[in-house]
């Protein structure tokens, strides 16, 4: 039976009997690696099996009793077995490792299934069918060349690789999982049997837990992957050029194919960003331009040595490479120069702008010139007969359409900020004294600002200029402006300004592109993801296209750029709203091209959706996810409208670069891409019942979005989403995750949803049990009218792909654990256990940990808002089922998740029982013991252990007696040794907390996403 591409998969029954193989040979965990040491003669696999019939016991007797909760009867169980000696520390270390190392294989299948056809030679030849199939034309007539070359030539899809906080797996264990995935290795060699239980192995005795990741690191990965991407890229260029020589052989070396690009905003994406510096920014930029450099100096070296001895052509191929060569040398210089914290010494920045400047008139800052010596080389190699003058001739070709598509970098530059800093930065200039859509000025600033559009002169900078701007938007221009300066010249930068919610944004915008002589190589992009901004957003671009300037601007650029994020509004309206209201606006936008007669005006959609169902990444398959952010009947819309579309998408942070670690899978996704993009029939909106019910489908989202609004609004959801927060994960990116406390905060404070980023309040959400963001208010919504749904869902493909979300988070929740964290914080669970306990020391620690809760006001909080997502729970499985729409039954994906919840309860019900062992201090640091216990209680570990190692010093060398004159036998109570709390607490603690974040990582394999 075909495995269903939208549920989560289990491993296949040979690796999973490998690893029982593995862990059958001992622990897992080495003991240099482990936190606790591992019993001995233990068998891993034989505890999980144990504790799964444990679960299936309890999970037997809920069915009787509906208040017998089996995730929390579970973790009680471990807890009592852990007190008796039954089950130690080290033997739940294993556990976790073995199911976190299971989570992993089953996460791999379903990267598997995701990619499709992994094999390199099939996919090559893919590629060539689909093109072939195009050239031969519809209806019997075969494509002219124009018309092929046209086809080939123009970009249709885009790449954008974004460092979004989702790095949950070390560098190394993303290869494996690819490895895995595709059956190949990273040479792209099919996988032997035993190759493959080697990386299996080596996967289960790793740590899984993600690298410490530096903004560095970031742009290393993306580097990685950037470069599978192009050799992907390569093969289409191949592919394309094969096919062309086929149909077209007298003309097929004048195509210089593109259909694909690349993008990166690693390292230039400022927007929430304090810590990236202008001098990282260009520093990265450098970096990138490097590596392409050595890569086309390389690949000439390659070509020249298997070119035919024509002495013009191998002249030709050594200007080449010395023209590179020569640039090669000048960025590694600069690199040097720019990349340490010399960059910020003037006189340092001065000798190198000086030097830059100077060697300007010889620098290489324009691939064009490179382009005519390849011209030239296929011009000589095309002259020749034979199948080494051929083969040098694609091998040219492809260099060619290399440098036309990626220029003198391996990537195209996407830069960021918000809104608000191009507010700041234009401020004085208009008088903006009020927001800038304020109703009662918006007219004004816009006339002032069109004024100052008539009037702009550009004006010439350095980096001084740099150094001295204090503004954030105009010193991102100033950079830009030397980007292009010094290293390329041609090739665009797009200027993403995130929450646009007007005209006046991207104005201003377009006043410091023409200010600082952008303008012309800068493509600015407004991102219309929240709730108003999804609403006006083809408003704001009608505003723009009547305003001369802007409407020049394009018509000169050839392209109208625009962003729409799933992050905001999977937060604000819940994802399936999101995903109706952004494709309404892109056929609005649309709708605008033909009502202002836009002509040879590309538009380029970039949709920033992510890797989970709550960002929009739809999980059935690489086809799904493409048409759920593109969905096929505006791809059709755009054709029969003749409107040239671009549609771009972004693959965030780790796991999106997972797709791409190994050339095998790149070229998987690259394929999948062209299927989608060229290869598949796009129905337009007459062919999906989806856009005929407008009224059912309004009222639908529109229910869900009623709900999702409320929930954000709802105090009580942001105390869920704060009770444990991102304690409970592992940092997940270069930029924090979680906010840093000087000192506790308030326990009685109400935290709002809108203070945790999407990522994490995703990830939070899937750690805690029920991913409301793409789940809650889609029962209610469905209760209004289940026959229209029921309708809906099995005669329209459109509607069963934004569903699609839904299943996939019904598949992954449990309820019953969300429920068994709300217990936990509750005193009377703590009184209750204490009652029935036989041992006195423990029920006396479980009155303690009772005694905390009940001065905070977070249980009673919790319970309320677990309740109305519970019942809104409950409706949404009733009705999926009434429907035929529920996931499909998944024993052991949900026995899994239930037993690593449970582990983890156990383990957080550990930590409570050390936390109320915490000596008594008086108030100092500014914290007292209450707080700190507290705080212990949400599992803030890491800041509570920062504040014990002050107050609580395992060692004190203070010794000031001697040399005084006389003997002092007093010991200062400041000098104790605090080395048996360390011992007894403090160490403990920290280890069972690094395993609550394994487990929690375990449960993001399970899943198969981060946040």
């Amino acid at each position: 039976m075909p495995l269903d591409p939208a549920m989560p998969q289990a491993a296949a029954p040979s690796d999973l009997e490998f690893l029982g193989t593995t862990t059958a040979k001992g622990a897992l965990l080495s003991t240099k690696q482990a936190r606790f040491p591992a019993p001995k003669g233990l068998d891993v696999r034989a505890l999980a099996g144990d504790l799964m019939t444990q679960l299936d016991r309890f999970s037997a007797d809920a069915k009787q009793d509906p208040f017998a909760n089996p995730v929390m009867l579970l973790a009680l169980d471990i807890s009592r077995r852990v007190g008796a000696g039954e089950l130690s520390p080290g033997a739940l270390e294993q556990l976790i490792q073995y199911l976190s190392a299971e989570g992993f294989l089953a996460r791999a299948a379903r990267l598997s299934n995701y990619l499709g056809e992994a094999s390199p030679e099939a996919n090559a030849s893919r590629m060539e069918e689909l093109l072939d199939v195009a050239a031969a034309g519809s209806g019997g007539e075969p494509l002219t060349f124009e018309a092929f070359q046209k086809l080939v030539e123009k970009e249709v899809f885009g790449i954008v690789i974004t460092a979004h906080p989702t790095f949950n797996l070390s560098g190394a264990q993303m290869t494996t999982m690819a490895c895995l995935a595709t059956g190949r290795d990273q040479n792209g060699k099919r996988l032997s049997a035993e190759a493959r239980e080697s990386l299996i192995r080596q996967m289960a005795t790793a740590e899984h837990a993600p690298e410490d990741m530096s903004l560095t690191r970031e742009h290393e990965l993306s580097l990685d992957a950037i470069a599978n991407i192009q050799s992907a890229i390569r093969t289409l260029y191949r592919a394309v050029l094969r096919v062309g020589r086929k149909h077209y052989p007298e003309r097929w070396t004048e195509l210089t194919p593109r259909l694909l690009t690349v993008a990166s905003w690693v390292g230039y994406d400022l927007d929430g960003r304090s810590d990236i510096r202008w001098s990282d920014t260009l520093h990265k930029r450098l970096i990138v331009q490097q590596r392409q450099l050595r890569y086309y100096l390389s690949n000439l070296r390659d070509i020249r040595a298997g070119a035919p001895s024509l002495e013009d052509l191998r002249h030709t191929l050594a200007l080449i490479e010395s023209r590179l060569a020569l640039a090669l040398n000048q960025v590694t210089d600069e690199i040097a120069a720019f990349g340490g914290s010399e960059a910020q010494d003037l006189d340092h920045l001065r000798r190198i702008a000086k030097r830059m400047h100077e060697g300007l008139p010889l620098r290489l800052v324009d691939a064009s010139e490179a382009i005519e010596f390849v011209n030239r080389g296929i011009r000589l190699s095309a002259a020749i007969d034979g199948d080494k003058a051929l083969a040098t001739v694609e091998q040219l070709a492809v260099l060619r359409a290399e440098l036309a598509t990626f220029g003198l970098g391996m990537a195209h530059t996407h830069v960021r900020l918000n809104s608000t800093q191009v507010h700041n930065a234009i401020r004085k200039a208009v008088g903006l004294d009020t927001a800038a859509d304020d109703p009662r000025y918006r007219q004004s600033y816009l006339a002032t600002l069109t004024d100052l559009l008539d009037k702009v002169e550009p004006v010439s900078i350095n980096f001084g200029s740099v150094v001295a701007e204090r503004t954030s938007a105009k010193r991102l221009f100033m950079v830009v402006a030397q980007m292009l300066k010094y290293s390329d010249a041609r090739t665009p930068i797009r200027f993403l300004i995130a929450e646009s919610e007007s005209a006046f944004t991207v104005l201003s915008a377009l006043y410091f592109a023409k200010l600082f002589g952008v303008e012309e190589r800068v493509d600015i992009s407004p991102l219309f993801e929240t709730e108003k901004a999804l609403e006006t957003g083809s408003r704001i671009i009608e505003q723009l296209l009547e305003n001369p300037h802007y409407r020049a601007y394009v018509q000169k650029r050839g392209r109208l750029c625009i962003q729409t994020g799933y992050s905001d509004a999977g937060r604000y309206l819940g994802q399936t709203p999101a995903s109706a209201s952004i494709e309404r606006l892109r056929l609005r936008v649309m709708r605008l091209f033909t009502r202002h007669t836009l002509e040879n005006v590309q538009l380029v959609i970039f949709d920033t959706h992510g890797e989970s169902i709550g960002r929009g990444g739809h999980p059935a398959g690489l086809h799904n996810r493409l048409a759920y952010v593109s969905p096929p009947a505006t791809l059709a819309f755009a054709a029969k409208h003749n409107i040239e579309l671009k549609q771009e998408v972004s693959f965030q942070g780790g796991d999106g670069y997972t797709y791409f670690v190994t050339p095998a899978s790149a070229l998987a996704v690259v394929t999948r891409i062209l299927e989608y993009m060229i290869g598949t029939a796009k129905p337009d909106l007459d062919h999906d019942v989806f856009y005929a019910k407008g009224d059912y489908i309004r009222e639908f989202f529109t229910t869900v979005k009623a709900f999702q609004v409320g929930l954000v609004e709802d105090p009580n959801y942001g105390e869920l989403l704060a009770a444990f927060g991102t304690n409970l994960l592992f940092p997940s990116g270069s930029r924090a995750i979680k906010r840093q406390h000087d000192a506790a905060p308030d326990p009685a404070a109400r935290v709002m949803a809108g203070q945790f980023r999407a990522i994490p309040h995703n990830a939070v959400l899937l750690q805690m049990g029920l991913p409301a963001n793409a789940l809650s208010g889609v029962g209610e919504a469905i209760d209004r009218d289940p026959e229209q749904f029921r309708s809906l869902y099995a005669t329209s493909a459109r509607f069963r792909e934004l569903m699609g979300i839904v299943v996939y988070g019904a598949a992954v929740s449990c309820p019953d654990a969300l429920k068994a964290y709300v217990d936990t914080l509750d005193p009377g669970h703590w009184l209750t256990r204490a009652a029935r306990s036989e041992n006195p020391l423990e029920a006396d620690d479980m009155r303690r940990i009772a005694a905390v809760l009940e001065e905070t006001p977070t249980q009673a909080r919790l319970v309320r808002i677990f309740r109305k997502l519970y019942r809104d729970y409950g409706v949404l499985r009733q009705n999926l089922e009434r429907a035929g729409a529920a996931p499909k039954p998944n024993p052991d994906l949900d026995r899994h998740l239930s037993l690593l919840h449970a582990v983890r309860l156990s383990l957080i019900h550990q930590v409570y029982r050390l936390a109320v062992h915490i000596p008594e201090f008086s108030s100092q640091h500014s914290i007292t013991n209450q707080r700190l216990v507290t705080r212990m209680l949400h599992l803030d570990v890491p800041w509570a252990l920062d504040q014990l190692a002050r107050i609580f010093p395992a060692r004190t060398d203070v010794t000031l007696d001697e040399g005084f004159g006389e003997v002092a036998t007093y010991v200062s109570d400041e000098s104790q040794d605090y080395s048996q709390e360390n011992q007894n607490i403090f160490r403990p603690m920290a280890s069972l907390y690094e395993l609550i974040r394994r487990t929690s990582n375990a449960l993001t394999q399970r899943i198969g996403f981060f946040g």
